[in-house]
C-alpha cells in the first residue's frame, strides 16, 4: 500500500490497524487464533451498534444524516476515538481539494488556513487574490460559508467549500477580532464582529515563497526569503530564491518561518538540506518500528554557506519546527521570534476507500533528541510582538531583530 508520509497544521491529520506477526507453534497459533475471534465479534458489535446508531436518527432525529454523511462522520469519530486530535478521514472530493492545495494550483479565493481556538482563521492573505480584493484580512475567523454557520469549522471543511469551479461565487462569513480599543457589541459573537462577502474563484497560484534583500548596512546585504508553507514545491523553490540572492551578493540570510504551520515531511528534509551539509535533521519514532529511525540531510545544500537567522513565532508549526530546531541542534544559526506551536507528531495519509485517512502514526524528536511536543521550540532571542504587527515593517520588531542580528553575524 503507498503511504505518503505528511506533517500537518493547525490547523490538519491520522494509523493504520496493525496485524501481529507471529511465528510457529501450536500455542502461539491459538493465541492468535483467539485473537482473531475476539477481533471478529467486536467488529461484529461495532458494525451492528453503528447500523443501529443510522437507524434510530433515520426515525428519530430532526435532521437525519444521508448514508453518504453518516458514513464519513463514523470514520472521523472512529479515527478520533483514540484521542488523535489530528486524525481525520477525506472522502473523495475533500482528498482531491487537499492534493490540489499541496500542489499550490487550485480554483480558490487566495488565503491560507490555519486551525486556533477549535475553528479556523486566515494565517495569509495572497496578494492580488480574491481575498485581498474583497478586504478579508489575516486573523480573520471563518464563521459561515454559503449561508451554513458554525464556531468549529475544519480547515479541510473550508477548503473543501471555498475552493471550486473558477468563476463560480461563494459567500463567505468571516469574524474580524476585537482589537484592544474595541468592545463587542454583542454577546453572541464575542470574538469579533462579523462580516459577509461574496467572492468569485479565480485560479490561485499559492506563493512557496516572499523574497526581498535590506540595504541598511550598505557594506552588510542582508537576503530575506519567506516560506509560506511546505509543499511539494517548496524546497525547490526556495533553493532557487538562496542561489539568487547568493548570485545577488547578500552577505547574510533570513529565512521566516512565522506562521507555517508545515505540511510534507520530506520538504522538511529537503529545506533543512540547504543549511545543513551533513547529520541528522529529525529522529522518527513510529508505532510499528521498535527502534527509532534517524533522517539525515539529503546532500543538496546550496552552494554558499551564509549566516542564517531563522524567524518563528507561535503558529510556526511541525515541518517549521523540525527546521528551526535542526538549526539550533547543528548551531547553524540563531532563531528569534516566540515559542513553536508545538506538534512534534507525524501524519500518514493512507489511501481507503475512494477517500484517504489521515491518522498519526509517529513521534518525532528533533536532530538531537529534544521533545518538543506540546512544548514548541524555544527562540534563541525572544522578540513578543502581535500577529498583526507582522503586517507592518515599521512595527515588525521580530524582522527589525532578525536584520540586526544578521548584519552582525556577516562581519
Amino acid at each position: 500500500m503507498n503511504r505518503t508520509t505528511k506533517i500537518f497544521t493547525l490547523a490538519l491529520t491520522v494509523m493504520v490497524l496493525v496485524l501481529i506477526a507471529f511465528t510457529g507453534g501450536f500455542a502461539t497459533s491459538q493465541i492468535v487464533f483467539s485473537g482473531e475471534n475476539v477481533r471478529g465479534q467486536q467488529n461484529s458489535s461495532l458494525q451492528r451498534e453503528v447500523s443501529e446508531m443510522f437507524s434510530l436518527m433515520q426515525r428519530e432525529a430532526l435532521y437525519p444524516p444521508d448514508e453518504t454523511t453518516a458514513t464519513a462522520g463514523a470514520l472521523n469519530g472512529l479515527l478520533q476515538s483514540n484521542g488523535d486530535r489530528y486524525a481525520r478521514f477525506l472522502p473523495e472530493e475533500e482528498l482531491k481539494s487537499y492534493e490540489e492545495g499541496m500542489q499550490g494550483v487550485f480554483g480558490g479565493i487566495g488565503v491560507l488556513l490555519g486551525e486556533d481556538m477549535g475553528t479556523t482563521y486566515v494565517l495569509q492573505v495572497y496578494e492580488g487574490t480574491p481575498a485581498e480584493a474583497a478586504g478579508i484580512q489575516k486573523g480573520d475567523y471563518f464563521y459561515g460559508v454559503d449561508g451554513e454557520t458554525r464556531d468549529d469549522w475544519l480547515i479541510s471543511d473550508i477548503s473543501s467549500r471555498v475552493r471550486g469551479e473558477v468563476g463560480t461565487d461563494v459567500e463567505i462569513t468571516m469574524i474580524r477580532p476585537w482589537t484592544e480599543d474595541s468592545m463587542p457589541t454583542s454577546m453572541e459573537h464575542p470574538l469579533g464582529e462579523p462580516y459577509t462577502v461574496t467572492i468569485t474563484r479565480d485560479i490561485i497560484q499559492a506563493p512557496v515563497t516572499e523574497v526581498k534583500t535590506f540595504d541598511e548596512d550598505p557594506d552588510n546585504k542582508v537576503g530575506y526569503v519567506r516560506l509560506f508553507e511546505f509543499n511539494r514545491r517548496a524546497t525547490e523553490e526556495l533553493s532557487g530564491d538562496i542561489e539568487q540572492l547568493i548570485s545577488e551578493g547578500v552577505d547574510s540570510l533570513i529565512l521566516d518561518l512565522r506562521s507555517n504551520p508545515g505540511g510534507d515531511l520530506g520538504q522538511a528534509i529537503g529545506v533543512t538540506s540547504l543549511f545543513i551539509e551533513s547529520g541528522p535533521v529529525v529522529q522518527i519514532e513510529a508505532a510499528n518500528q521498535p527502534v527509532t529511525e534517524v533522517l539525515n540531510v539529503n546532500g543538496d545544500s546550496i552552494s554558499k554557506q551564509l549566516p542564517l537567522v531563522v524567524l518563528v513565532n507561535g503558529a510556526s508549526a511541525s515541518a517549521s519546527e523540525i527546521v528551526s530546531a535542526a538549526i539550533q541542534d547543528h548551531e547553524r544559526g540563531i532563531v528569534i521570534g516566540t515559542d513553536t506551536f508545538g506538534k512534534a507528531s507525524v501524519q500518514s495519509q493512507i489511501p481507503f476507500r475512494r477517500g484517504a485517512a489521515f491518522m498519526t502514526t509517529a513521534h518525532y524528536l528533533t536532530a538531537m533528541g529534544r521533545t518538543i511536543d506540546d512544548v514548541g521550540v524555544a527562540p534563541d532571542i525572544e522578540v513578543v510582538m502581535s500577529m498583526g504587527d507582522i503586517a507592518n515593517p515599521d512595527t515588525d520588531l521580530q524582522l527589525q531583530r532578525a536584520i540586526e542580528e544578521a548584519i552582525s553575524l556577516a562581519r
